[in-house]
């Protein structure tokens, strides 16, 4: 601590008004770090961030393509949960957060657009009949075999493709699943945690013989809840303004 930086004799009996709170160093000027400094300042801390780079924000960036503000690192949070949002109204953006403009996904697949297939979890279907015009006939009918096959050990843990191909094929996997994966994780849908990745698969990979069976119960499970309102929320100008408000 240098001199400028040490605390006058009032700021200490502030702080020892306070329980003292001290000072918190917070390493770091991401998004973690800087809601850590947050929610520090609201126990009376006095709070310093260190952050090697020349910015605050860390995979969190703002950015132009051709003269359109864009996001170049994450462009969205996940609305289901509280605190990424709760963190934005609190830094002064109550009014910038948006929700996604609806859309329907289509898959680009041997050469045309077809509709993204619903009732999936995370491009496993809990009906082979609603990935028909995705995959082959042959591919129909080794996701119909799921049925069939005697149940499949996933252990401690399991790839994703490992098991999805074996229960479904690797159709699915690869015109699906894979896709679908590699865009959250960059990483190889054979290689990939299931018990990370796709937690509810992984659990009803270890109570259910049947994959189908699984994913249907997964999908009665959210019915049941009525999740309603919108998976995702944006901020206006981008989600790179997030850190940098925070800040």
């Amino acid at each position: 601590m240098c001199a400028a930086d040490t605390p006058t004799a009032q700021e200490r009996a502030g702080h020892a008004g306070q329980g003292r709170a001290g000072h918190v160093v917070v390493v770091g000027g991401g998004i973690a770090g800087l809601a850590a400094a947050h929610r520090a300042l609201a126990t009376g801390s006095r709070v310093t961030v260190v952050e090697a780079s020349g910015r605050v924000g860390g995979k969190l960036l703002p950015g132009e393509i051709e003269g359109a503000r864009v996001d170049l690192g994450a462009e969205s949070m996940l609305a289901r949960r509280p605190e990424a949002v709760a963190l934005a109204r609190e830094a002064g953006l109550a009014d910038a957060l948006q929700a996604p403009a609806t859309a329907s996904a289509s898959l680009w697949t041997r050469g045309t657009l077809v509709p993204m297939p619903k009732g999936h979890v995370m491009g496993v279907p809990g009906d082979p009949s609603a990935l028909a015009g995705v995959l082959s006939d042959d591919g129909l009918r080794r996701v119909a075999r799921d049925a069939e096959l005697p149940p499949t050990e996933v252990h401690e843990d399991v790839a994703v493709g490992a098991y999805v191909a074996a229960r479904v094929g690797r159709e699915v996997v690869d015109r699906l699943v894979e896709p679908l994966l590699g865009g959250v994780y960059a990483g190889d849908a054979y290689r990939l945690s299931m018990r990370m990745a796709v937690p509810q698969l992984y659990e009803a990979a270890r109570t259910h013989a049947s994959l189908l069976d699984g994913v249907r119960e997964i999908q009665d499970r959210a019915a049941a809840r009525q999740q309603t309102g919108p998976v995702f929320m944006g901020i206006a100008g981008g989600v790179g303004r997030l850190p940098l408000a925070v800040a």
